[in-house]
């Protein structure tokens, strides 16, 4: 992945004050693509490649249902 060609994309998660390296361990075991940038209390920001993008929607939709 080139980092030139992503889009950053903010997702909307309580992420209960998890660091970075705690959110990116949650999101490459659910199968989530792309490079964590920033993690906040209530959201987080990915680098994504456009064609990821909907596969990303399906795996935030598993997580918010847990």
């Amino acid at each position: 992945m080139i980092l030139s060609d992503t889009i950053n994309i903010r997702y909307k998660y309580n992420t209960c004050g998890m660091n970075t390296v705690e959110m990116a361990q949650l999101l490459k075991y659910y199968g989530f693509r792309g490079f964590l940038k920033s993690v906040n209390a209530r959201s987080f920001i990915v680098a994504v490649l456009p064609e990821d993008k909907e596969h990303n929607m399906k795996v935030m939709e598993g997580l918010r249902n847990e």
